[in-house]
């Protein structure tokens, strides 16, 4: 399954007792960060405030980390934030490999330290030591560091009118290496964004956000290669977003 054409990563999820306090951390770094709208699928109550020097720790892995920061840089190259290795506890972003799955705490999140402690991983790369291509990796990290950017999955776009053959992709997910009850895949894979809480505008099948899925996943056989470059929509979010 390493390099698989299918692509799955875990959703952020706060508990709904938090929610109160990752709206006041949102607002506090970045007043604006009520009611923004701008392309592409994301929450705009989790992003940073505009020129931010975002600081990545590495939890392990240290031989990753150029691989890791040059794939990400495709984010900064059209925005106006940076990414700065540090190895103290003054990081905004914390990166383990060794975990289950590829996952990232949504913007904000990952300094909100009721739900994500400032000691613990605020991502997941698991699938980046075993990737045998270079453009897997690129997929997953960009992917990643999108979330770590405010930006949701694009297939749970109120917009994205994927016309799911649940059963087939019931049964996907409940193999290995995800294992995913019914619920889960309810949640990760089916669940639309709310229209009413998500920045969103057309559905976009190139966006580095959108899960990797082969046809027969849906009912008109209309499947997604994996992408690893940063969609036109993508680079237009991310400079309005942090101009």
């Amino acid at each position: 399954m390493t390099d698989d054409p299918t692509f799955v990563c875990l959703d952020s999820e706060v508990p709904a007792d938090l929610l109160t306090l990752v709206e006041d951390k949102a607002v506090e770094i970045r007043p604006d960060n009520e009611g923004r709208v701008f392309e592409a699928n994301a929450d705009p109550l989790r992003f940073w405030a505009t020129g931010t020097e975002l600081r990545v720790r590495f939890l392990d892995g240290q031989d990753l980390v150029r691989r890791v920061m040059d794939a990400a840089s495709a984010w900064t190259e059209h925005a106006n934030l940076t990414f700065t290795v540090v190895d103290d506890d003054s990081a905004h972003i914390r990166v383990t490999f060794i975990g289950s799955g590829n996952w990232s705490a949504l913007g904000i999140e990952s300094v909100t330290p009721q739900v994500y402690p400032l000691d613990r991983p605020s991502m997941c790369l698991d699938e980046v030591p075993r990737a045998i291509s270079s453009l897997r990796v690129d997929r997953v990290v960009r992917h990643e560091f999108g979330h770590a950017l405010g930006l949701r999955h694009e297939h749970q776009s109120p917009a994205a009118g994927i016309r799911w053959n649940k059963r087939a992709v019931y049964e996907a997910l409940a193999e290995p290496p995800n294992s995913w009850p019914k619920e889960k895949v309810d949640r990760d894979v089916f669940q639309r964004y709310s229209a009413t809480t998500t920045s969103f505008t057309q559905f976009d099948p190139k966006s580095i956000m959108l899960y990797t899925y082969p046809p027969e996943w849906t009912e008109d056989g209309r499947g997604f290669p994996m992408n690893h470059e940063l969609s036109t929509n993508d680079r237009e979010f991310i400079r309005k977003t942090y101009p």
